[in-house]
C-alpha cells in the first residue's frame, strides 16, 4: 500500500528566510519536528559561520542532523540521506509531522531518492588525491577532466570535496560519473519548496549575513577549531566562511579581503544552489512570506502539480 504521507520540504538559497519560515510553520502545527539538510550544520563548533540556530531555538521544537559530527569527519549525502530517513520514519511512528528545512541540494536530493546508489567513500583513496592536490595544486580538476570532462566541467577548480568525489566514483565503478549520476529512484511523499528572491535582494541579504557572521565571532570561532586540531581538511577548508578566515588566518589575506571573499563565494554558491533546486521535481517557488510557504507545502494542489 502506497504511503501518502507528506515529507514537506523548504529549500532556498544561503540568506533566503528558510529558517524564518519553518519557525512560523512550526508555532502554527502540532508537533512539528525540524529536520536540518545543511551539510555543515551536522558539524559541532561550526555554528556562527553556519547560521546554525541558536541554543534557544533549539529548545523550542525538536531538532535532528544538528551537531552529530566533529570537523575531522566529513559526512557524505548517502550517509544524510539514510540517517535522516530513519529519523523521518521515526517522527510518523510518533504521531508527528517532519519538516526538512535546508539549502544542500544533494543532501535533499539523495534523501528524496534523486540520486542513484553510488560507490562508497574510500578514504585511502581519498587520502591519496588530497595528496596529489596539496603537492600539485589543480590536479584533481586536470585529472577528473582527462576522465570525464562533463563532470569536470561543472565542478569547481577548488572544490576539493565534489573533485574527490567525483574521482572517487569513476575509480571505483569504471565508469564516468556523469554517466552514473541518473535520477535515483523519486520518493513520491516529498513537497518542495523553493524560496525565492530577487537577485539584488538576495545579494544584500548575503552582505548583511555576513557582516553579522563576523560582528558575532565568526574569526574567534574559527580560531578556536584551529586551536583544537581541525584543520582544513577534511570540512573546513572547503567550507564557505571558513575557508576564508583560514585564509587571513595565515597571513594570506587581510579580513577586508576575507570578508569580500566570503561573500563572493556566496553568492557564487547561491546560485547553484537556485539551478539545483529548481529542478526538484514539482517544486513550488514562492516568495520568503512564511504564511505563503505554509500554503505552499500543505494546501491542496492540483493533480498537474
Amino acid at each position: 500500500m502506497e504511503d501518502k504521507r507528506l515529507i514537506p520540504v523548504i529549500t532556498g538559497c544561503t540568506a533566503s528566510g528558510k529558517t524564518e519560515a519553518a519557525f512560523y510553520i512550526a508555532r502554527q502545527l502540532p508537533a512539528v519536528e525540524i529536520i536540518s539538510a545543511d551539510s555543515r550544520q551536522l558539524y559541532r563548533g561550526m555554528n556562527i559561520g553556519t547560521a546554525k540556530p541558536t541554543v534557544e531555538q533549539l529548545k523550542e521544537f525538536p531538532h535532528h542532523m544538528i551537531d552529530v559530527a566533529d570537523p575531522d569527519d566529513l559526512l557524505s549525502a548517502m550517509w544524510f540521506a539514510k540517517n535522516a530517513m530513519e529519523i523521518i520514519e521515526d517522527i510518523f511512528k510518533r504521531g508527528a509531522t517532519p519538516l526538512v528545512v535546508g539549502g544542500s541540494g544533494l543532501y535533499i536530493m539523495s534523501l528524496a531518492g534523486l540520486m542513484d546508489r553510488l560507490p562508497a567513500r574510500n578514504d585511502q583513496l581519498r587520502a591519496s588525491l588530497l595528496s596529489l592536490e596539496d603537492t600539485v595544486p589543480g590536479s584533481l580538476h586536470r585529472f577528473l577532466a582527462g576522465l570525464d570532462k562533463d563532470e569536470a566541467a561543472v565542478t569547481g577548480i577548488r572544490d576539493r570535496v565534489r573533485l574527490v568525489r567525483a574521482l572517487e566514483i569513476t575509480l571505483l565503478s569504471g565508469e564516468r560519473s556523469s554517466i552514473l549520476k541518473k535520477g535515483g529512484n523519486p520518493d513520491k511523499r516529498f513537497r518542495f519548496v523553493f524560496i525565492e528572491k530577487d537577485n539584488t535582494v538576495l545579494r544584500e541579504g548575503i552582505k548583511k549575513r555576513t557582516s553579522e557572521m563576523l560582528s558575532n565571532g565568526l574569526l574567534d570561532e574559527v580560531r578556536g577549531l584551529l586551536e583544537r586540531g581541525y584543520n582544513r581538511d577534511p570540512v573546513l577548508g572547503v567550507t564557505i566562511g571558513y575557508s576564508e578566515i583560514i585564509d587571513h588566518l595565515d597571513g594570506l589575506c587581510s579580513i577586508e579581503q576575507a570578508q569580500t571573499a566570503i561573500e563572493t563565494h556566496t553568492w557564487q554558491y547561491a546560485r547553484k544552489q537556485r539551478n539545483m533546486f529548481r529542478r526538484l521535481p514539482g517544486v513550488v517557488s514562492v516568495s520568503s512570506d512564511p504564511v505563503t510557504v505554509q500554503a505552499a507545502l500543505f494546501g491542496e494542489r492540483s493533480s498537474d502539480g
